[in-house]
């Protein structure tokens, strides 16, 4: 089980990281002005959007660190470890079908979204006995 535990911290952590990332993106990509072009509800749906799954990422960061064992033994938890799992999953997927792998961070998004997808649904396939 230690293996399992390491492994979900590790993708906790990173989705702290990622809360991080979402909280600098107003001044990383410089939203002030490269949102500008948009209308006041396309606006505030992309930053309705960001806010969202920050929080996402702050409640994958606490259910990870603090709630481990309860994520590998209960029900509730092996949904959310495949939820948390499937969430970066359609982040990778969606650098296919959004950008084309055309920009030059694709490779590094992917690779940084794998690793907490694999991360988090690698306990279900161990040899501990899960719920579902």
């Amino acid at each position: 089980m230690k293996k399992q535990i390491l492994s979900i911290k590790i993708a906790g952590y990173i989705s702290g990281l990622f809360s991080i990332f979402h909280m600098l993106f107003y001044w990383i990509f410089n939203w002030n002005v490269t949102l500008a072009c948009l209308d006041k509800d396309a606006w505030a749906i992309f930053h309705a959007f960001n806010y969202g799954m920050n929080m996402m990422f702050v409640l994958f960061t606490f259910v990870s660190l603090c709630m481990t064992k309860k994520l590998l033994t209960e029900t509730i938890g092996n949904v959310l470890l495949v939820f948390m799992s499937s969430i970066y999953v359609m982040r990778i997927v969606s650098e296919f079908v959004l950008w084309k792998l055309t920009a030059v961070q694709s490779p590094v998004i992917i690779i940084l979204c794998l690793i907490p997808a694999v991360l988090f649904v690698l306990p279900l396939f161990s040899n501990h006995k899960n719920v579902i």
